[in-house]
């Protein structure tokens, strides 16, 4: 089975379809592909949080730089192929600029998918909500009717609405995988420079053991508020 998932910002990939991914790579029998859609560039321009020292002498490329590399290596930690990887390169908080440009790049990628996962269609991010748009409008051009639509939030960007309650599962986190999660994690030292955003995200990957994910058909698409 090929699977597509769709990344907003070069660390969306673990805290939102995280859990559920390690177990279809531990199945062994899928092909699959991340997109990462920004590069992560905007994530200090907030005052809402405490920064370490060196951030005030980082450029915004330099972010950029810094998050396009943890990207690649939590390919590399997944032990997925970094050529499964495919970059946008759109600026962080940009992409609702680009998200023409992101259907035309979308569209050779999943063309021959069987599942793509992506973020909800509502949510308080911008960037998200280009995603969604990027992945689901490529999905609606090539008429992808047969495939299955894995729908997921980052930890603090949302909840799922009650309308689509019958579509949503829990998932459960066992224990080996709660430690590579937290293992996964280091691997963003980008968010360990942002005191209370790290704080929340180590607390919710040591503690959390479910997950909330919704699946969709491609009759879906528009019915709910998240899909």
């Amino acid at each position: 089975m090929k699977i597509v998932i769709f990344e907003p910002h070069p660390d969306d990939l673990l805290f939102g379809p995280g859990p559920i991914l390690l177990e279809w790579i531990a199945e062994g029998v899928h092909d699959i592909h991340v997109v990462t859609v920004t590069d992560g560039r905007a994530c200090y321009r907030s005052g809402h949080d405490i920064f370490t020292a060196d951030v005030a002498s980082m450029t915004e490329d330099d972010v950029a730089e810094m998050r396009i590399d943890e990207a690649k290596k939590s390919i590399e930690f997944l032990g997925l192929p970094l050529e499964n990887l495919h970059l946008f390169y759109f600026h962080d908080a940009d992409s609702h600029k680009y998200v023409n440009e992101g259907i035309k790049k979308a569209i050779p990628l999943i063309k021959d998918a069987n599942r793509l996962f992506l973020p909800s269609t509502n949510n308080d991010h911008v960037d998200h909500q280009a995603t969604y748009n990027i992945a689901v409008s490529a999905a609606q051009e090539l008429n992808l009717t047969d495939i299955e639509y894995f729908v997921y939030f980052e930890i603090s960007r949302g909840r799922f609405h009650e309308d689509s309650k019958d579509n949503q599962f829990q998932y459960t986190i066992n224990e080996e995988n709660a430690y590579i999660l937290q293992e996964w994690l280091k691997i963003y030292q980008s968010q360990a420079k942002m005191k209370w955003t790290w704080k929340q995200y180590t607390t919710y990957i040591h503690k959390a053991r479910t997950w909330t994910y919704a699946k969709y058909n491609f009759e879906d698409i528009g019915k709910y508020y998240n899909f």
